[in-house]
């Protein structure tokens, strides 16, 4: 048993079949699993609007500038072309 199945089972216990499945299904996954959903873009979109957030609060802070922000926001998005996601766990 693992993180995810502990989970779904509190889910189902709780009455929420759908957090359940999905929990289950992640539980059924492997590290190459993973890499295969991430490369998929299923998460890709949320990941880069926590990029998003994160740059906004910097240039907020006054930590970052504009520019240094958009430096940032374009290269994570050009490393989502160039390499796969166990490429970059691993480098």
């Amino acid at each position: 048993m693992n993180g995810f199945t502990i989970l779904a089972d509190a889910y189902r216990k709780a009455g929420d079949e759908k957090r359940a499945r999905v929990y289950d299904f992640l539980g059924s996954c492997d590290t190459d699993d993973f890499y295969a959903l991430f490369d998929s873009t299923a998460f890709n979109e949320i990941s880069k609007d926590y990029l998003r957030a994160s740059v906004k609060r910097l240039i907020d802070a006054g930590t970052i500038d504009e520019e240094q922000g958009q430096a940032v926001r374009n290269e994570y998005a050009y490393m989502f072309s160039i390499m796969t996601a166990k490429e970059v766990s691993e480098s």
